[in-house]
């Protein structure tokens, strides 16, 4: 009787110790299913659409979050906004810089001596000027004197760029503008925050400036759609370019342009550092590839103003860099080239 008993309480025990692995297996099972299911965070920021895909967070509260991110970030850096940082410096005020303004405009530095000075902040009275900033513009294509004054405004040598945080103004009379490289930034951020809470894969995108890491589940790489250089917005792809664990943004003169009001001219948004006039290049559309996508942000801009040979001698003495390239050949035809 006795060993009977111990039998029965044996199997109970065994019973009960296989109905807890099984337990344990299909709530594994269950978690791995949630980690394999993307979360999708999409809406509107900085003018812009964005889309973003999530990978291993099961996280209620990541729209609100990422809200918050966009909302915060804009309260940094937005041109539009009279009451952000920047146009709070530009306007001659003292401001708390925080953190990630500090990293933006060290970024920004970085950047104008990365790009052999087209990538330029310190254009922002030219861009306003030309009617591409907040303001509406003045300058027209006969206004030679005009532009020589507000580039002596340009690649002011007086330091302006925070180190910390802290209590900071720029230099009596200097405007800068971070338009090339905020929105990278941006994206950065978010890429940075969404690793830091664990997700195991991501693809953030904001107004066509993309970052991502990490893989999809089943093992393939995000891709990125290039746009076709069109005047409007088309489902049309010139490429589809596969991105791992790397940034892309890109820049294209086909769309954000003006038609000069004396001449008749039509002149796009991006504007050379060493003339202050619109860029005058056959590149259409110039997509970066590196590391993260501020630097890509600003990369894209400098290889619109430098043209398709600067840009590729550029890629040649930064072996760590890509692109892919949309500009007129000699001849107006329409011309790819890529890196990679």
């Amino acid at each position: 009787m006795i060993l009977g008993a111990k039998t029965r309480q044996k199997d109970t025990l065994l019973r009960l110790f296989s109905a807890c692995i099984a337990i344990s297996i299909l709530t594994f099972l269950a978690s791995c299913q949630r980690n394999a299911l993307p979360t999708h965070v999409n809406g509107i920021a900085q003018g812009s659409a964005f889309n973003i895909t999530i990978y291993g967070l099961d996280d209620d509260s990541l729209t609100y979050r990422i809200g918050t991110w966009l909302s915060d970030y804009n309260q940094l850096a937005s041109a539009w906004d009279s009451q952000s940082t920047l146009s709070r410096l530009n306007a001659g005020d003292s401001v708390y810089v925080a953190q990630d303004f500090v990293e933006l405009a060290q970024i920004s530095r970085m950047l104008h001596s990365l790009s052999n000075g087209y990538m330029s902040p310190t254009l922002n009275p030219l861009i306003e000027a030309w009617g591409f900033g907040s303001e509406s513009g003045y300058l027209n294509m006969s206004d030679s004197l005009a532009v020589q004054q507000l580039m002596r405004q340009v690649n002011d040598a007086r330091p302006w760029c925070p180190e910390k945080p802290g209590l900071w103004a720029w230099p009596a009379g200097m405007s800068l503008t971070f338009t090339s490289v905020a929105q990278g930034h941006s994206v950065d951020l978010i890429s940075e925050r969404l690793m830091a809470m664990g997700a195991t894969a991501a693809i953030v995108e904001i107004g066509g400036e993309v970052r991502c890491f990490g893989r999809k589940p089943n093992g393939k790489d995000f891709k990125v759609g290039i746009e076709k250089p069109l005047e409007q917005k088309s489902k049309d792809l010139q490429e589809i370019i596969p991105l791992r664990d790397r940034a892309l943004a890109t820049s294209g003169d086909y769309r954000n342009v003006k038609k000069d009001v004396v001449t008749g001219e039509m002149y796009a948004h991006t504007i050379d550092a060493f003339t202050g006039w619109p860029a005058r290049s056959s590149m259409l559309s110039a997509t970066m590839l590196g590391p993260t996508c501020a630097e890509a942000d600003g990369m894209a801009t400098a290889a619109m103003a430098m043209g398709p040979v600067k840009t590729k001698a550029w890629l040649a003495a930064n072996p760590l860099w890509d692109a892919y390239l949309i500009f007129l050949a000699g001849d107006g035809t329409l011309t790819t080239w890529s890196s990679f």
